[in-house]
């Protein structure tokens, strides 16, 4: 049961990217035991493209059609947790579950590289490789949200279910930090984003989960100048982050904006407030020698 895995897909008004999405998971040379996806009320071509896979690869492929109920970024996770509980409901075994976007192309070699790397490694429960979007490849440092693999067994003992709150890809890794698990980037595996990364929602959420995870301020003001200067958002995206983050600061009603349990956010805050110290400790150095 070792490289037994399910994918799970959130859509909405994928039409433009699935096929070459569907068709990249389906062909991976390390077959899925199961593709989930979640149609989340798409109004585009979305239903009849899952629904022509689904008869083409019933053995596989199974849809979960959702009531069109607008865009919302918010669904995403419980969208998710509807294929995990179709997934389990369907009595499907399997050691790991992998996360896609609707837009992602992955090489055929992709899942049983990673799958391969975290049996050799059992302390790994969360990994990726890095995502690549109009020919860049991304700088990330920890495992992307598509493209993720997770191992069910950690899954299991943490719930095997997201929370729905902002941040709710984040709370993954930092559950596997704080019960004393790894986590990796494989930064030589890289994967496509068909469509700019981020371009489907306003940046608030992120400013919000910042707040909700227990990020050291000096953290997250970090985060935002980075990803300004590196121009993975744009203005306004950076003011909407910050808009965000004082939102959830200040207390909203908004229940996706609440916070995670206490000993998480202690346990992210004392993290990096030890990165941050690190950080300037390396700076100083530097800035010795060019004295």
């Amino acid at each position: 049961m070792d490289k037994r895995y399910a994918v799970m897909v959130v859509t909405r008004n994928g039409a433009s990217t699935l096929n070459p999405t569907l068709s990249s998971l389906l062909g991976q040379a390390t077959k899925p035991i199961r593709v989930c996806v979640v149609n989340d009320g798409s109004t585009d071509g979305t239903a009849e493209i899952l629904a022509q896979y689904h008869s083409q690869n019933r053995n596989v492929f199974c849809t979960l059609n959702q009531p069109d109920r607008g865009y919302d970024i918010r669904r995403v996770p419980a969208n998710l947790n509807l294929a995990l509980e179709k997934l389990k409901a369907m009595k499907e075994e399997c050691e790991y579950y992998m996360i896609s976007g609707d837009d992602c192309v992955y090489p055929t070699e992709y899942a049983g590289s990673i799958i391969s790397r975290m049996t050799s490694t059992p302390s790994v429960v969360v990994a990726s490789g890095r995502p690549k979007t109009d020919g860049s490849i991304s700088e990330e440092h920890s495992p992307s949200g598509s493209g993720r693999m997770i191992k069910s067994s950690f899954w299991n003992a943490i719930g095997r279910r997201y929370p729905l709150r902002a941040g709710w890809e984040t709370w993954l890794l930092y559950k596997a930090l704080e019960s004393r698990f790894r986590i990796e980037l494989y930064r030589d595996l890289v994967y496509e984003h068909l469509r700019p990364r981020g371009s489907t929602h306003r940046f608030t959420y992120w400013g919000a989960a910042m707040h909700s995870l227990g990020y050291h301020p000096l953290y997250a003001l970090g985060r935002v100048a980075k990803n300004l200067i590196e121009q993975k958002i744009t203005l306004k995206g950076s003011v909407n982050m910050c808009g965000g983050y004082l939102q959830a600061c200040l207390g909203s009603s908004d229940a996706f904006m609440s916070a995670f349990e206490q000993p998480l956010r202690d346990f992210v805050h004392k993290q990096q407030g030890r990165e941050i110290a690190s950080a300037v400790r390396s700076l100083s150095v530097i800035l010795v020698k060019r004295q």
